[in-house]
């Protein structure tokens, strides 16, 4: 297996992927929160840049599972938000369907095989970071000035 290829995963009994592999791991720091990222996919780890505060208490954990599917095609579509309490759902067309669990602070991706890297890159790790200061501190505009005047566009 070559070390950007995603985990191979079959199973008919989990038509959900609730139970995919998710072995590539790391953590990182985002202003004052602390993000676990997990995927079956090296590279839908994120390049992230040193952000401003790193020396500072950390005010949050969030825990990121980013899948691969590779069973969905298309593009990405304007983002529609479903709330309902403590759940966040966003879906971006077929290919990208993002739940956010506010309370047990768990962000679970499923991206589609169109999603390429710099999309990701450019377009879904500020997205994704955004929603996580959000639910740490309410304040997204506070770390990602960038998403106030929409320049982040997939």
């Amino acid at each position: 297996m070559e070390l950007r290829d995603a985990v191979n995963y079959r199973d008919p009994l989990d038509v959900l992927r609730r139970f995919i592999p998710t072995p590539h791991r790391a953590k990182y720091r985002i202003g004052p929160i602390e993000v676990v990222v997990e995927t079956n996919d090296f590279g839908l780890l994120p390049s992230i840049p040193s952000q401003q505060g790193a020396g500072d208490p950390v005010e949050g954990t969030l825990e990121w599972k980013l899948v691969r599917d590779h069973d969905v095609d298309g593009g990405l579509d304007e983002p529609v938000f479903f709330t309902s309490g403590t759940l966040t759902v966003v879906r971006m067309g077929s290919a990208c369907l993002l739940g956010l669990d506010h309370e047990r602070r768990e962000l679970l991706g499923f991206l589609g095989d169109s999603v390429d890297s710099r999309t990701f890159q450019d377009f879904l790790v500020p997205f994704l970071c955004g929603l996580s200061a959000e639910v740490v501190n309410g304040d997204m505009i506070a770390y990602f000035p960038e998403l106030e005047d929409g320049s982040f566009d997939a």
